[in-house]
């Protein structure tokens, strides 16, 4: 066994559900040691062909080699090497072979990476990203029309299979996530292109910790809130971030965050939140970059109790 023992991070959720974008400033506070990201989409177990053949989406566990990957998983918590499938989301196809090798934070995202049972043990911290269903279908459209080969038609002919498959066996992971992410479009009067943000952290004391740092700065802009029960019964916290939050306040916010992480050097704080619309260069977003640093905080304080 290798000595690497790394920290282990799982993004769960939709697809063009933005854990790309949320991962992004992740990997710029955290992986500073090296950086395995890992595509637990690529274990598909058919081509974009053969799911039509068959009736299947993507979403579907019958259509994803999961033992593979919790096994993968395993390996990796272990600082073993793996080699693993390759899937092209661009064409459809499987390709590969490649192997992937642990570094101190290994990435994992996908549609199913909560479902296998194995999996929650695995990770140091879970996320499932939970944006507005509106806004997910248009990042869908967009991506799938621009990246993935789709035409329009063909996005809109597969949406019936795709949302009822995402019922079935994406949403049902949520209640099995450390860490619940919202993004909604800003609610504010002066017409925000930037998204709200919504974080349900699960009661622990590290979250009792920050949240009440948080809320005792009655920052505005930034709200805090124990509850009872959240939607998937589970007692917790929820932080609400306003898109508008001013720069001042987003700094203040920024500072008692940074208090949670001691054990890295605090970044520039315009670098985090990075987003891009359409072919723009890419631009700061606060909310964002307050719920990637919180994310860190909350990774890292998981880590130290493991």
């Amino acid at each position: 066994m290798d000595d690497i023992r790394p920290l282990m991070l799982g993004l769960v959720g939709e697809s063009a559900a933005g854990k790309t974008t949320l991962a992004r400033g992740v990997v710029r506070l955290l992986g500073r040691g090296g950086v395995t990201p890992l595509c637990l989409d690529d274990y598909h177990r058919y081509t974009r062909f053969e799911l039509l053949a068959r009736d299947l989406t993507a979403a579907d566990p019958a259509a994803n080699n999961l033992a593979l990957m919790a096994s993968h998983l395993a390996e990796l918590r272990a600082g073993r090497q793996i080699v693993k499938p390759l899937y092209d989301h661009r064409s459809g196809t499987i390709c590969g072979p490649e192997a992937v090798a642990p570094s101190e934070l290994v990435l994992a995202y996908g549609l199913l990476t909560l479902t296998p049972p194995s999996s929650p043990e695995l990770f140091d911290l879970t996320v499932y990203l939970d944006p507005d269903p509106e806004l997910r279908r248009a990042w869908r459209l967009a991506r799938d029309v621009s990246e993935r080969g789709y035409s329009a038609e063909e996005v809109a002919a597969r949406a019936p299979a795709r949302e009822r498959d995402a019922a079935r066996f994406i949403q049902v992971q949520r209640p099995r996530a450390d860490l619940v992410v919202r993004f909604r479009p800003n609610s504010g009067p002066n017409g925000c292109a930037d998204l709200d943000a919504e974080l349900v952290l699960r009661d622990d004391d590290a979250s009792d910790q920050l949240c009440a740092e948080l809320g005792a700065a009655a920052i505005p802009g930034l709200q805090c809130a124990y509850l009872t029960a959240d939607e998937d019964g589970r007692s917790g916290h929820r932080i609400v971030l306003d898109a508008e939050i001013g720069a001042t306040c987003a700094a203040r916010a920024a500072d008692i965050i940074w208090g949670q992480l001691p054990e890295i050097e605090p970044l520039e704080f315009t670098l985090l939140g990075q987003v891009r619309s359409d072919a723009q260069p890419m631009r700061h977003a606060a909310a964002l970059a307050l719920v990637q640093l919180l994310i860190a905080a909350r990774l890292l304080r998981a880590a130290d109790s493991r």
